[in-house]
């Protein structure tokens, strides 16, 4: 039970002041007992003070409800805190003059500690309109970084769409080019190309839906993809992927391997009429995902062809967007080898 409370306390600033006020309340009743007031009188008095507190409080939160200054302290939250306070100063004298005409001790408490009472209750107020003015504060800040963020969220999203629709209409005429040709003399893989290439537009479609899809569900996807290139290509094309048990299950962004390996592909077989051999290699390190693309590649020949890196600079962008880094994707040129590494952290 002390927990709850303790936690109940600790999660709202303003039920602990409320605590506090009470245990000062109650500390007031038995400052009134020390001074030789009865009981009855000294219960009266205390749980009137604590009701007209409340009561008050309650006023000065509806009030801020509606008016909200740049500061705590301003001349119309110190007027509002100096009638407040005068009135239920008056009111427990007035009432305790009432309850105690046959007591002269509680008569003399009450007349020699009007002012101080004022004071006391004074500051109480001003504790009160100074912590919902925090609370206020706190509020609209809280609301308005969550809209910025929101805002954000909504721009990189947008961003990462287009992005991702950059990288398609590419590939579709390239895959309708490829299925032109084959019509006359290949029908049949004419056919499954069409069969793979309206596979591949559909499950595209369910896949941009998703932030984040596992490892395994991109490489389904992105065999899919290889199976129209390797009708394209035929035997010059060679894909080999390596993938270790451990990152099947792991994370990263949707759609994001395949525009690499079609990077690949589309350099590694510029200007080369021999066979191409792909590799991918999947590992963990340090609780991140680690992709790494090989092609071998001219220098020479890639250098000289137009829109070279676009794909790979819109996959930065991307995981820029997603991570806030600008260091996940790395690009390692070394003896006609070209990789694209990619390091995923995972949430």
């Amino acid at each position: 039970m002390f927990r709850i409370i303790k936690k109940l306390l600790g999660e709202n600033r303003f039920a602990l002041i409320a605590f506090l006020f009470s245990l000062l309340d109650i500390g007031y009743y038995f400052l009134l007992i020390s001074l030789n007031i009865e009981q009855k009188q000294a219960l009266y008095e205390s749980v009137t003070s604590l009701v007209l507190i409340s009561f008050f409080s309650f006023i000065l939160q509806r009030i801020h409800t509606y008016y909200h200054s740049r500061s705590a302290i301003n001349v119309v939250h110190i007027s509002i805190i100096f009638i407040f306070s005068l009135l239920s100063t008056l009111f427990l004298q007035k009432y305790g003059s009432w309850i105690g005409t046959d007591t002269p001790v509680y008569l003399t408490f009450l007349n020699s500690s009007f002012y101080i009472r004022w004071v006391i209750l004074f500051l109480i107020f001003l504790t009160v309109v100074n912590q919902l003015w925090i609370d206020k504060h706190l509020t609209e800040q809280t609301n308005a970084f969550n809209r910025l963020i929101e805002k954000e969220r909504q721009l990189a999203k947008s961003e990462i769409t287009n992005l991702h629709q950059q990288f398609q209409p590419h590939f579709l005429f390239n895959s309708l080019n490829s299925i032109s040709a084959l019509i006359k003399s290949q029908p049949d893989d004419a056919r499954n190309m069409i069969h793979n290439l309206s596979d591949y537009l559909r499950l595209t479609i369910q896949k941009s839906q998703d932030d984040f899809i596992t490892i395994k569900d991109e490489l389904d996807y992105l065999n899919l993809y290889l199976s129209i290139e390797k009708i394209r290509f035929g035997h010059r094309l060679s894909i080999e992927i390596d993938v270790e048990d451990d990152c099947k299950e792991m994370l990263l962004p949707s759609l994001l391997l395949q525009p690499i390996v079609e990077n690949a592909i589309k350099y590694g077989l510029y200007g080369n009429i021999g066979d191409l051999i792909i590799s991918i290699n999947i590992t963990s390190d340090n609780n991140s995902l680690q992709v790494i693309v090989t092609n071998p590649y001219d220098e020479n020949t890639v250098s000289s062809s137009k829109g070279t890196g676009y794909g790979l600079e819109s996959i930065n962008r991307k995981l820029s967007f997603l991570y806030r880094r600008n260091d996940l994707l790395k690009i390692i040129k070394y003896q006609n080898q070209f990789s694209a590494q990619l390091l995923i952290p995972q949430k």
